[in-house]
């Protein structure tokens, strides 16, 4: 019996397919590496997705109650986009209308770098992200955002990385429109999505963009047993995202965080890692949150990863050896880490790196010992 390679099935697969279809090294242009990964801001985050941040390429969702965070949260993911690069741009599709630019700014954001676009219209929003079809089905009359991108030849959008979308909640879809005012409209988001999304995801790999949907949580009034809570646009955006973050505020008396003056400045939030198909799903994480500030506390994150890692020692329940360096009692060693900045990006870099410890390399190339995958394609 003949022996095929892979090589040779990968000619005749490209005829069907088209060239680059076929990939056996993981040379692809989502590859899981810190390249492609863009942190939350917080560690603790950042390892419950398992990755170290949001992989570029994939769909991500952000949803939770009011108050959690989200729209912060993908400020946070902009700005460590943003400061990878001094050319990197990301952009905040503003669908609730409430972008505030000095809000932003105090987050840490450089607004220079993020193009707004203030819209609702779910239509024109999808069309200009993945641009317009003819209706023979042969190629686009208007190319959208995402074909510059994989294109490249538009300086504007040569280094967008990423893209917000806030919120799925408040599209308002064509059904709606064409509606009479008070006339109920049975799921007209996810009736959407489940068409458009299907157009997006191929469109947002090839980019290698990270694509932000923020999404709400509502009660289903119709539910008599067990949870009420869902997201609007129905299970069109579960299936579809790659990573699915649920995000709840914590407010418990030891949670609040407080000023000098007793005044509540921020809160902890819980996230829970819902679906995540580059890592484990499942985990949890929490991380503290400022309203002026975004996401802080960094320093303690790291500590406690550390020792969770084994990169910061601890001999006995008060000392702690942070990469090297004795330090006496907990206040002590967040504040080591917060005036060392070096300390902090090489602690910070030790743990981003174990994220990706457990990729394997490519073997060798696989012989198939059967021709019956050839007698398919032929």
């Amino acid at each position: 019996m003949k022996k095929v390679t892979l090589s040779d099935a990968e000619k005749q697969i490209s005829k069907f397919f088209g060239n680059d279809s076929i990939f056996f090294d993981g040379n692809f242009a989502t590859t899981i590496d810190k390249d492609n990964i863009i942190s939350t801001g917080s560690p603790m985050l950042d390892y419950a997705i398992g990755v170290g941040g949001l992989p570029r390429g994939r769909i991500i969702q952000l949803a939770g109650q009011e108050s959690s965070g989200k729209t912060m949260l993908s400020f946070a993911c902009i700005k460590s986009y943003l400061d990878k690069d001094p050319e990197n741009t990301a952009l905040f599709i503003d669908a609730e209308f409430t972008y505030d630019k000095e809000w932003v700014e105090k987050l840490g954001v450089d607004s220079s770098r993020v193009m707004v676009i203030r819209a609702n219209d779910a239509k024109k929003i999808f069309e200009g992200l993945i641009g317009i079809y003819n209706s023979s089905g042969k190629g686009k009359k208007m190319k959208g955002i995402l074909d510059h991108i994989i294109e490249g030849t538009d300086p504007r959008f040569k280094k967008l990385g990423i893209i917000v979308l806030d919120s799925i909640a408040v599209l308002n879809t064509p059904l709606e429109q064409k509606a009479d005012i008070g006339k109920a409209n049975m799921a007209p988001i996810p009736r959407f999505l489940s068409t458009e999304l299907k157009k997006l995801t191929p469109v947002v790999a090839e980019a290698n963009v990270a694509f932000i949907g923020i999404n709400q949580i509502r009660v289903n009034l119709g539910q008599m047993f067990g949870d009420p809570n869902t997201s609007p646009g129905g299970k069109a955006l579960k299936h579809a995202c790659s990573l699915m973050v649920n995000m709840a505020p914590i407010f418990s008396s030891d949670s609040v965080i407080n000023n000098e003056n007793g005044d509540r400045i921020g809160h902890k939030v819980r996230a829970k890692i819902g679906k995540n198909k580059v890592g484990s799903p499942f985990k949890k994480a929490e991380y503290s949150i400022e309203y002026l500030k975004g996401i802080v506390n960094k320093a303690e994150e790291l500590l406690d990863l550390g020792v969770l890692l084994g990169f910061v020692k601890r001999p006995n329940n008060v000392m702690y050896e942070i990469l090297g360096e004795p330090v006496r009692g907990r206040s002590a060693a967040v504040a080591y880490i917060e005036k060392n900045k070096d300390v902090m990006e090489d602690l910070d870099e030790k743990c981003r790196e174990s994220y990706l410890s457990n990729e394997k390399d490519s073997g060798e190339e696989e012989i198939l010992e059967d021709n019956d995958l050839m007698s398919m394609i032929e």
